[in-house]
């Protein structure tokens, strides 16, 4: 790869990465769920997206190479363990074109109100519109993505303008010291920490973060990584951090008491499915919605744009890889995965109906998400005792207890969406299992190879266990027999086994270290 990304070229595509839709329905979602807490929430998942991401800046610092996040668990756990995460890497992109399409068909209903009933679920007219938004996706894909690329700095920069800019004519116009938190419901905190993890997981918080990792994942084309991944990685986060707390801020002080008749759990809004538009009605300030829809329309599907390139890519990988079969590694002629791209197509199609709404989609991703964090700390813990002494330009204090608190918040993050989310993943990760079982068994080029079961023994020890506490759990359907704090101890412990298990199950130096060189 050639490496041509400057350190701030590096941060706005990490930027541009994290606001796609989640500005979008964020504070919405957050407020239902955790009240005036939602700003301490904003600030709790900036604080452990950042505790993650400096894990996964000492990882791409040290391994600059592209593909980071399926390339590293082949060093360290082997090719099962790479196949599973690509696996789940692959379906967190597949499913976010969806999501962001989904974003704008929601905005699009505040005009036009049959595209969506009112739960978000798509109605006919909806569907047709969610396909023809999907094929222009896949079409521009398959042809060409170079003229976005071109674009993705002016498009950064009116990603972050658009919401700052309704921000401020919001805050303007309504702010006062004393509204922030309504007086309507003045308690800070209605529902409880249970309320504040709920909004991280649920709320679209973690989703909202969730571009981060595109720094880490281009590091092996920066110009100078050492300086560049931290940079970006850290930087973005924090100035994205800002502008969520900054929407979250401009949307409770436009609430009004009739809003909260019922409570915050059932906030009122005309057009919550689109919920900054319907504040802008509501507070006599229509004149920004075109300004806002231009947002809407123009940030999710660049992003869904992006994604899509991404999820043909990935499958195209895994197929290259040898875990999928050869015929996904056609290339237009233009050098784009066609069948890929059709396939994902086709898949993103069905994930309308069993997912209905951006919150629904959001829920299942972060779940997906937080599973593809894990393998950061797990694989700095073995890199650590498999390659003690390469050169660490970003190197960690503490890098066990570091690694061992970035893996708990991962599994926090995970538990906290929910058994009826994390069903539908062990769903996912089963059929994941029979697909690689059956294809190693009829493909000759899979037989040939070494899967490396033994070494991905933490990896099915920590999903079965996971479904086990979160069945148990008390959030998303879950049979309550574990509280919000029994559950976070529980989790804990967990935590401190798997992290010892995966070091154990870590593969032999002397089998990393020839891969990596």
């Amino acid at each position: 790869m050639k490496r041509s990304i400057s350190s701030f070229g590096l941060l706005f595509t990490s930027i541009s990465a994290i606001i796609g839709s989640g500005w979008l329905f964020g504070a919405f979602y957050t407020s239902t769920l955790a009240g005036p807490a939602a700003l301490l929430a904003w600030v709790i998942g900036a604080i452990m997206i950042m505790v993650v991401a400096f894990v996964f800046a000492e990882l791409s610092s040290m391994l600059p190479i592209s593909g980071s996040s399926t390339r590293i668990p082949h060093f360290t756990h082997g090719a099962v363990t790479s196949y599973s995460f690509s696996w789940v890497i692959w379906l967190c992109y597949m499913v976010t074109c969806p999501a962001e399409v989904q974003a704008v068909i929601q905005y699009l209903s505040f005009y036009i109100p049959g595209l969506t009933y009112a739960t978000g679920a798509l109605t006919h007219t909806g569907y047709a519109a969610a396909a023809v938004l999907m094929l222009a996706v896949s079409i521009l894909n398959t042809y060409s993505l170079r003229w976005l690329i071109r674009v993705n700095s002016f498009l950064t920069a009116l990603k972050l303008l658009i919401p700052i800019f309704m921000c401020i004519v919001i805050l303007v116009v309504y702010f006062t010291p004393d509204h922030v938190i309504h007086p309507a419901h003045s308690t800070f905190m209605p529902f409880g920490f249970a309320g504040v993890f709920s909004a991280l997981s649920m709320g679209g918080i973690v989703y909202s973060f969730n571009g981060f990792k595109q720094a880490a994942e281009m590091a092996g084309e920066a110009k100078n990584p050492r300086r560049a991944v931290p940079f970006a990685i850290i930087g973005s986060v924090i100035v994205c951090a800002l502008v969520y707390i900054l929407l979250q801020t401009a949307f409770f002080s436009s609430i009004q008491a009739v809003n909260l008749t019922n409570g915050w759990s059932h906030l009122s809004l005309e057009g919550a499915l689109s919920p900054f538009a319907d504040i802008l009605k509501q507070d006599n300030l229509q004149w920004v919605t075109p300004i806002l829809m231009i947002g809407a329309i123009v940030g999710p599907l660049a992003a869904g744009m992006m994604y899509c390139a991404s999820a043909g890519r990935s499958l195209y990988g895994m197929s290259k890889n040898g875990y999928m079969p050869p015929f996904f590694t056609k290339l237009s002629l233009q050098g784009n995965p066609t069948m890929a791209i059709a396939a994902n197509f086709v898949l993103g199609m069905l994930m309308f109906a069993p997912l209905p709404g951006w919150d629904k989609m959001a829920s299942f991703l972060t779940s997906l998400m937080a599973i593809t964090y894990t393998i950061g700390p797990i694989s700095l813990l073995a890199l650590r005792r498999q390659l003690p002494d390469r050169p660490r330009p970003f190197k960690l204090p503490a890098a066990n207890l570091w690694c061992y608190i970035a893996f708990c918040i991962c599994a926090l993050l995970t538990y906290w969406c929910g058994w009826d989310i994390i069903f539908k993943l062990a769903i996912a990760m089963v059929f994941a299992l029979l697909i690689l079982v059956i294809y190693h068994v009829f493909s000759p080029r899979m037989r040939q190879r070494k899967m490396h079961w033994r070494e991905s023994t933490w990896l099915w020890v920590y999903f079965v266990g996971i479904c086990i506490i979160s069945y148990l759990g008390s959030f998303g359907g879950g049979i309550g027999v574990l509280n919000v704090g029994t559950s976070i101890i529980v989790i804990m412990i967990f935590c401190l086994f798997i992290c010892w298990l995966a070091c154990y199950f870590r593969r032999d130096r002397q089998h990393t270290s020839p891969a990596i060189a």
